[in-house]
């Protein structure tokens, strides 16, 4: 699967080498790489986000684009 080009260039320009991926029934992409925590995730349905895992079931939100206008009101 190829990345999107704001994941791709996020990736080159820390110089983290993806290993391979794996994309997940719930619409989750996840990549592991060669970084010291090595799993970063994203949603096909925004990929402008990516998170990496930080272990214990954290994640880092990483914003590559901008943020889309929130349509929902709760």
């Amino acid at each position: 699967m190829d990345l999107p080009a704001l994941i791709e260039n996020y990736m080159f320009n820390r110089q983290i080498a993806v290993l391979n991926t794996k994309t997940t029934g719930k619409g989750w992409v996840y990549i592991n790489t060669s970084d010291e925590q090595p799993v970063f995730r994203y949603s096909i349905k925004s990929p402008e986000m990516l998170q990496h895992d930080l272990g214990n079931n954290q994640w880092n939100d990483i914003w590559l684009g901008v943020r889309r206008e929130q349509t929902a009101l709760f």
